[in-house]
């Protein structure tokens, strides 16, 4: 049977997760396609170099925070402010935040190695300076370059 198109805007196949961090536990859920969607554009960079050449970084530390923002349930946080002010002060809880709703929206490794494969490691960035890698999500999976520095927000310490 075919579902119908009805049936199909009525569906949802959100699910929810309890994540253990700092002695309780916090609610996540996945992420909606148009939320997904719009952290990975959001976080995307383009820079320009001195030739004219164009180079695209993801930004992790803003598709962290994105992805934060839209995936944390309960407590609910209203802005990116809020959850900017959150990961400077956690640092293994956010990751397990992170990684929570990186796993139940169901982004693989793979997915991270395709992001790879379209934004090179290396080379130089705007003004010649060098980019660097930034872990990725903390699940020790493969990192995901960025420009440099992008990642120091989140370094700090916090029991999970």
């Amino acid at each position: 049977m075919t579902l119908t198109k009805g049936a199909l805007l009525g569906a949802s196949d959100l699910v929810t997760r309890e994540v253990r961090v700092l002695g309780d536990t916090v609610t996540v859920r996945s992420l909606p396609a148009a939320y997904s969607n719009q952290a990975l554009s959001e976080a995307l960079e383009t820079h320009t170099g001195r030739r004219g050449e164009q180079t695209h970084r993801v930004n992790t530390q803003k598709l962290e925070e994105l992805q934060v923002l839209h995936g944390l349930v309960d407590p609910k946080f209203d802005t990116l402010e809020e959850v900017r002010a959150l990961s400077l002060t956690l640092g293994p809880a956010w990751q397990a935040i992170v990684k929570a709703i990186q796993e139940v929206s169901g982004l693989q490794e793979e997915d991270v190695k395709k992001t790879e494969a379209i934004f090179p490691v290396g080379g130089t960035g705007q003004g010649g300076a060098d980019v660097g890698v930034a872990a990725g999500s903390g699940n020790g999976g493969p990192a995901v370059p960025v420009r440099a520095g992008a990642g120091d927000a989140h370094a700090g310490g916090g029991d999970v």
